[in-house]
This record gives structure tokens, sequence and C-alpha cells, in this order.
């Protein structure tokens, strides 16, 4: 109208379409969704998924949790491993056996070749995550730090051994761990041409030790999950729940994956 100032448009504000009708404001890419409920073959082939999509381009996250329990064995360990009780299946990334279920939060975070979460050097891509993910551990309280990679290459032949049969039983650069040295939070990589897989494991209200259970000859293994926590026991966190721990790395993760 004659005599009136227009108003500044700001970025971000809501604006009009062509049609006339205001349009609701702009905002950034979603590229993380809500936690996921899966079994162990969605669970699976969500990774796959990711990492098909990141060779095209599409850098992806997502998080879940999984039931019915299961136990996911690594890419190339043996099925004689495990016990027959609950579902069995196998990812695509190396290392032992995890048991899956409600009480531990899975992330998958993919991304193109050439982003920074994808450099050349597989040990300093898992630096990034490894610390977004302690900060955010930090922030609610919880005394932890990564893992040297030094410290991870000290590792004792026999927890190496057990390693193999049972992730949780060793430790890997950037990974997480209480200031007391117990494992909390897990980390594996896939490459292929084109893209990275990162997948992230943390046991909200699930002991890492339990793994044993769904293992033949698990008692075996007690000395080294013995070095394992669950983020629930840790101070500060007794009502932790794995949505509520995605709802804290959600945002971090997010903007790794935006860099």
């Amino acid at each position: 109208m004659r005599g009136r100032r227009p108003r500044p448009r700001h970025g971000g504000g809501a604006d009009r379409g062509a049609d006339g009708r205001r349009r609701a404001p702009r905002r950034a890419a979603r590229v993380t969704e809500p936690l996921r409920r899966l079994d162990a073959a969605a669970y699976v082939a969500l990774g796959p998924a990711l990492l098909e999509a990141a060779r095209d381009g599409r850098a992806g996250l997502a998080a879940c949790v999984v039931e019915p329990a299961a136990l996911v064995l690594g890419s190339a360990q043996p099925e004689a491993d495990a016990r027959p009780e609950i579902p069995v299946a196998r990812r695509g990334t190396g290392g032992g056996a995890v048991l899956c279920d409600a009480g531990t939060l899975l992330v998958d975070l993919a991304v193109p070749a050439g982003h920074p979460l994808a450099p050349e050097d597989v040990t300093e891509a898992y630096r990034p995550v490894g610390e977004a993910v302690r900060d955010a551990l930090a922030g609610l309280g919880v005394g932890c730090r990564t893992v040297a990679v030094d410290e991870a290459r000290a590792m004792s032949e026999a927890r190496r051994a057990a390693a193999r049969r049972a992730c949780w039983a060793g430790i890997s650069p950037y990974e997480i761990v209480l200031d007391d040295g117990r494992k909390l939070v897990g980390l594996a990589q896939r490459r292929r041409r084109g893209a990275v897989l990162h997948q992230i494991a943390v046991p909200v209200t699930t002991a890492p030790a339990r793994v044993a259970d769904h293992l033949v000859d698990g008692d075996d293994l007690a000395d080294a999950l013995a070095a394992t926590a669950m983020l629930a026991a840790a101070a500060g966190c007794g009502s932790a729940t794995p949505a509520g721990v995605w709802d804290v790395l959600a945002g971090p993760l997010g903007r790794l994956l935006a860099a």
C-alpha cells in the first residue's frame, strides 16, 4: 500500500509462493531421523543401504535398537562362535560379536569419498566421530575419554584374541572409555570405493558383558569383558534410555555429516 514501507525479509522467514500463499519457513535439510526399532536382519541391511547411497553422493545418518535381541557377528567371525538361543546375524564390519537389543543404541553414518569423515587414513577417520561422541557424553556428566592410538596398539595378545570373539573385549583408537579405563562406546568402519560407513554402538541399559551368554565358551571372556561398562551405570545417567542418548548424539553427529 502507498506510504507503507515494505517489511524486510529475513532469511528463514515465511515467504509467499507463486500462488500468493504463505510458505513455511525454510529449514536446513534434515539428515537424521527418529530412533528406529528393527529386527536383526533389517539392522544389518541398514549400513549397506546407507553406504550405497553415499556412493551416489548422499550422506546419511540413522539410529536404531534391535528387537528381538540378536547376536550380531563380525564380518569374518565363524558362525560356530554363536550359541543358537537367540537370532544370529552378520554385519559388514569386522571384529567380534555384539549383543544387539532394546538397550543398546546403534548408529550408522555414511559419507561419500572426499568428505572430512572419509580421509585416506583409516585410523584418523575415527577421530572426529569419537571426539563428537565423547564431548556429547561429557555434556551429560560422564567422565570419559577417547582411546589413544598408542594405547590401543599396546593391547595384549590375549585381549586381541578375546576381541575377535566379542567386540567389547578390546579397544581401538578413538573409541570411548570411562576415566577408569572401562570401554563405553564401540566404533567400526567399512569402506567401499567412493564411500565410508561409520558404526557406533552405545550400551545404554544392557551390560556389554552379556554378550558372553550367547557365545560358545563365553565364560572364557569374563576377564576381558570385565573392563566394560553400560552408560546407565555411569554417574548421572541412571535414567538414560537409547532414545534419550540418540537425542543427545543426533545433533553433533548431524553437524559432522553436514561439514
